[in-house]
């Protein structure tokens, strides 16, 4: 059974450089560089779980939009079952230790568009990730020559050497806004720090409300948050928790999939 849909189609075989993308800093970085390199062939492919922060869209235009003046094919994957059905239909959310969403929303969709598009495996599939971003990605290599993730292709992290000053100076080259957080594509992630938590507005806040009282539990473990019930409370934990707080006092927590939040 298919479990994604995609707009535009794409033709078999014109597949050759498939950029994964969330349009967050480090993918949009790599847009870039893809354009000073030349590289040819592109498909820039982004996948809507349905979980997007309020305003993400608005990353999404200016991402779609660079890619299509840069000459690169531009596609979005939808999951016939996004983020909120999901998590009714398995009754229950996905934990830091079991980070079942990233495979069911984004990992088996991507499989399924690319085999359909790719079916003879020859294409590579290029990610932003950065060793400098965790330490969870410190020993990131340049190349994975076959990924059982992505149905045996080859991957490629171009810049997996690159600083953050690096990365910033291709985004200002790009003429993108260098964005004080990591991508909100899922929003929040149930790899939400404090921070994440405090960026939340009414709109995010509301929607995972109505969600949990929809599954009947929590996003959010009460013990990871000093006994905090639901996600009204864990921002409020975030808020008030004592001393002053900023991103760089928390190592980011990051989806070991590889595709998430780059």
């Amino acid at each position: 059974m298919r479990l994604y849909k995609h707009t535009p189609p794409l033709l078999r075989g014109f597949v050759v450089n498939i950029i994964s993308t969330s349009y967050g800093n480090d993918s949009k970085a790599l847009m870039q560089w893809a354009v000073e390199t030349n590289l040819p062939d592109v498909t820039v492919c982004y996948i809507d779980t349905g979980w997007a922060s309020e305003d993400w869209h608005k990353e999404i235009k200016l991402g779609e939009a660079f890619a299509k003046k840069a000459g690169f094919k531009v596609v979005r994957i939808k999951p016939v079952m996004q983020f909120e059905e999901l998590m009714v239909h398995k009754k229950g959310f996905p934990n830091q230790r079991y980070q079942w969403c990233s495979g069911l929303l984004k990992g088996v969709p991507f499989l399924q568009w690319v085999d359909e598009v790719d079916p003879e495996a020859k294409a590579v599939v290029i990610i932003g990730k950065r060793r400098e971003e965790s330490r969870e990605r410190a020993e990131t290599p340049e190349f994975i020559e076959a990924s059982d993730y992505h149905g045996g292709r080859k991957i490629w992290h171009p810049l997996f050497e690159h600083s953050e000053v690096e990365r910033n100076d291709l985004l200002e080259r790009a003429g993108f806004k260098i964005l004080g957080h990591r991508s909100k594509e899922c929003h929040p992630c149930t790899n939400a720090n404090r921070y994440d938590f405090r960026s939340m507005g009414d709109f995010e806040t509301k929607r995972l409300q109505k969600l949990e009282g929809k599954v009947n539990k929590t996003m959010f473990r009460p013990k990871r948050h000093a006994g905090a019930q639901g996600i009204v409370e864990v921002i409020k934990w975030a808020e008030y928790s004592p001393g002053q707080f900023s991103p760089e006092q928390e190592e980011l927590d990051l989806c070991t999939s590889g595709m998430c939040g780059i």
